[in-house]
């Protein structure tokens, strides 16, 4: 479904993404996982066109990715790839409620409005949360008005920034289990972008591990997580925080 071939991109001489290529299947789902700086943003930005590559191909379905010209063009796009960011809050509208966030976006695709009750309903929001404006909402319901918008316009991938990440433990798993349902039930791709192991284990078969703009290792989650063979693999999989852990020693192996 996602095809990303040789992805390169600097900023004022430092490489963000340096000749990334991966493919991610109808359904499937594929974490980018690296350290603040390793370039995983960067590629998520730049699948959704926030950021234009310096060089490589994004293909989708077999169509080339290209940068879109007139409203009819970056619509096509925004149905092909969605992107939920951290932090929700930024991403919506403070003046809306939520149902009438997802009317707005519902609209400007050309669909029935009225087929928003039924995308809340799908994220687990009620009657109360859809009068809610962002600020009257938590930050899981926030998430999961993001995600709603998302799946509004019917994309091929999901493209999911932090998602989680600024979310306590217990919602996180709300989300993280909501987006595996999503998934079963839509048949949309997910690309996880995170530096949570824990996260992409959970919600990933496949993976990426990125230091410094470049693909350091790839393979399923559960070979990369338990038998990592690159030294920037083994270093992560140390500092995440455990019974016994040490983080003088995660440092010194750095």
């Amino acid at each position: 479904m996602l095809a990303v071939h040789d992805l390169c991109k600097s900023f004022h001489g430092t490489v963000a993404a340096d000749r990334v290529s991966f493919e991610l299947p109808e359904g499937g789902s594929l974490g980018l996982v690296g350290e603040s700086g390793s370039g995983k943003t960067t590629i998520a930005r730049m699948l959704v066109g926030l950021v234009t590559p310096d060089s490589g191909t994004i293909t989708v379905d077999g169509r080339e990715r290209v940068r879109a010209r007139g409203r009819a063009a970056r619509l096509g796009r925004a149905r092909e790839i969605q992107m939920v960011f951290q932090d929700p809050y930024l991403s919506l509208d403070p003046r809306l409620t939520a149902a009438e966030c997802l009317h707005t976006a519902l609209k400007l695709h050309g669909k029935d409005p009225a087929l928003a009750s039924g995308l809340l309903d799908q994220v687990g929001l009620g009657t109360r949360e859809a009068d809610a404006r962002p600020h009257q909402l938590s930050g899981g319901q926030r998430q999961r008005l993001a995600i709603a918008r998302a799946l509004a316009v019917e994309p091929s991938v999901l493209v999911l920034d932090e998602a989680v990440a600024a979310l306590d433990v217990s919602i996180q798993a709300q989300i993280l289990e909501l987006l595996a349902r999503v998934r079963r039930e839509s048949g949309v791709a997910l690309l996880f972008v995170s530096h949570d192991l824990a996260v992409v284990r959970h919600l990933c078969e496949q993976t990426l591990v990125l230091h410094r703009g470049v693909v350091v290792e790839r393979g399923a989650v559960e070979r990369v997580l338990t038998e990592p063979e690159h030294p920037y693999t083994r270093l992560l999989l140390d500092s995440v925080p455990r019974p016994g852990w040490d983080p003088a020693k995660a440092v010194r192996a750095s």
